[in-house]
This record gives C-alpha cells, structure tokens and sequence, in this order.
C-alpha cells in the first residue's frame, strides 16, 4: 500500500522557492503533494503554480489556510512578517513550516513561541543546515572524539552580496525590519551547526562594521567565544567581499575539520579525505516534516532549538565594544 502523501499549501513564492524548494519538491513527489500556492502578487503565485503544477492559486493567506484539502502549510515570506502567519496557520489548525530565522528578533521569538504552544500543532523552522548529512557526520566524530581534545573552532562565513546575487534583490532584505539585517538572516545558519556542534557560547566579545550602505544596518561581524567546554573560537561575517573556502574550521589534537556546503574534508595523520553531503538538505527537511505531520513522528529540529540559534547570532551583532 502506498504511503499516504502531505498536502501542502506554500505562502510565499519568492527567490527561495523557486531556486532551494522546487528541486526538492521535484524530488519527493512520492511524499508531498504541492495543492495551492498564495502570495502578495497573485502573478508571481500564478508563474510559480505553472512552474511547479501547482493546481491552484489562492488570492490571501487566509483562503490558503481555510482550505480544508491541505494537511501544512510552508510559510516563505519576510522575517518580520511571519510571526503573524504562523500564528494564524497554527490557529486554522495547519501543521506548519517556517522559514529561518524563528522571527526578526529574540524578543519577538519568546512571544511567538508562547504563543504558538497553545495551538498543539507542529511546527518546524525551516532551519535546512540542522538536516545536512556531513553536520551530523561531524557531530559524530565529535561525539567519539575523532579529532582528540578540541582546540579552535572557526567560523568564516563570507559572501559578496551585490547586484548579482538574487537574494540582494528582495526589498526586505535591503531594507530589513529585522535584527542584524545580512548577518543574521545569513548567521543563523551556522549558528546553528556551532550550537549544535559546541553548545552556546558562555562568553561573546564582537565588533562590527558597515562598509556597504546597500546592505543595512551592518555587514560584517568579528567575534571572539567561549564556549562551556572551554575551547574558543573565532566568528567572521562579512557579505561586501568575495570569497570561496569552508564556513567552518574545527581543530583538535588528533585531527581537524574544513565544512562547507557541499560536504566535509577530514584532516587526520597527514592524509585528507573529503565527504560529501548525501543529500540535498531541503529534501531532508521537506521528507521529515512529512513524516512528523502524517505519522507524528517527534521533531528533530525544535522551535527552541531555533530561538537558541537566533539568540548566538543576535548576540554576537549586539556585543559590539
């Protein structure tokens, strides 16, 4: 008997969408079933449905989550403004999938929290780095101790962010209403693999800078952290200057470790050996809310767990001095 498929509602049609979620939809056409689409400019939702054969187009958020054929919703849309329809989602009695960051700040994250805990529906934040493979192959080697006793572990997360980049062209972006602008909407990616890796950090002593007037109200942080086990390490942001190489170093006292998107590369004994991802993390995020909606499966990614990310990332923009 063929497992039954989640009928999901996307609200939000933008540039991640089209270029991070459809592949994967494509993907796992055996498991989730793209029913409706809504979005602010009903012809960017219409061009997004013959993209995607989606078979409707509703014209409001509230049609979306009134319809009685869809089991979730994904929620795509601007930090500041998805609070509020997470919220409502949650109340039509929709399972619901965010996008990262939990919300435009960690104030407005506990709020949103409390809040959405009265509803007993599951919600999972889109957060794809808590689902690549080569993260969690490194918190294995953590775990057993592979790289020795910790040493160092750096952060450098660096991109040019300019006309080319699509993600520059979304207005909110530009003109943020939320904490940290780039650096946050970015940061809390790796923030989230240096909590999950190391825990949160005890101690956080920051600069940051502006260099760019297009991207407001900051483009680069430079931290120092502590973390409980003792061990520190380094944050780097910056998104006006180009660059290529691993997001995140970490050293120990048998080996060390270069991640980036696309895998893993152990330095051990002399010898390097590389390992890619094994598959794409939005597939894995998409497969798993299926399983935690149709077979109430527990989440293996929390909202508390997201409100922690937002809050290392938040603190490191905040610490500046």
């Amino acid at each position: 008997m063929p497992r039954k498929r989640l009928r999901l509602g996307l609200l939000g049609t933008g540039v991640a969408a089209r270029q991070l979620y459809l592949p994967a939809f494509r993907r796992l056409r055996h498991r989730i079933e793209l029913v409706a689409c809504a979005s602010r400019r009903r012809a960017k939702a219409l061009a997004y449905a013959r993209e995607a054969g989606i078979p409707d187009v509703e014209s409001c958020a509230e049609a979306l989550f009134e319809r009685q054929d869809l089991d979730a919703v994904l929620i795509s849309l601007p930090i500041d403004r998805q609070p509020e329809y997470v919220l409502a989602a949650l109340a039509a009695g929709k399972a619901v999938l965010s996008e990262k960051p939990i919300a435009p700040s960690v104030a407005a994250g506990k709020r949103l929290l409390a809040a959405a805990r009265r509803h007993r529906r599951p919600w999972l934040v889109g957060e794809n780095f808590a689902f690549m493979p080569h993260v969690h192959r490194l918190e294995q080697w953590l775990r057993t101790g592979r790289l020795g006793a910790l040493r160092l572990v750096q952060v450098a997360q660096i991109t040019l962010m300019d006309r080319n980049n699509p993600y520059f062209g979304t207005g909110w972006r530009r003109e943020p209403k939320h904490v940290g602008g780039f650096v946050v909407d970015g940061g809390v990616h790796v923030a989230e693999v240096v909590r999950r890796c190391f825990g949160m950090p005890t101690r956080v002593k920051a600069l940051t800078a502006a260099f760019d007037p297009a991207l407001p109200p900051l483009d680069t942080a430079v931290a120092a952290l502590k973390f409980p086990s003792g061990v520190l390490g380094t944050w780097t942001s910056c998104y006006s200057a180009p660059c290529t190489g691993p997001m995140l170093r970490v050293f120990g006292s048998h080996a060390s470790v270069e991640l980036d998107w696309g895998g893993v590369t152990l330095h051990e004994k002399g010898r390097s050996k590389r390992y890619p991802t094994e598959r794409d993390s939005f597939e894995a995020q998409f497969d798993h809310f299926a399983d935690v909606v149709l077979d109430e499966r527990p989440l293996k990614y929390t909202p508390e767990e997201a409100l922690d990310a937002l809050a290392l990332v938040q603190r490191i923009v905040e610490a500046r001095g």
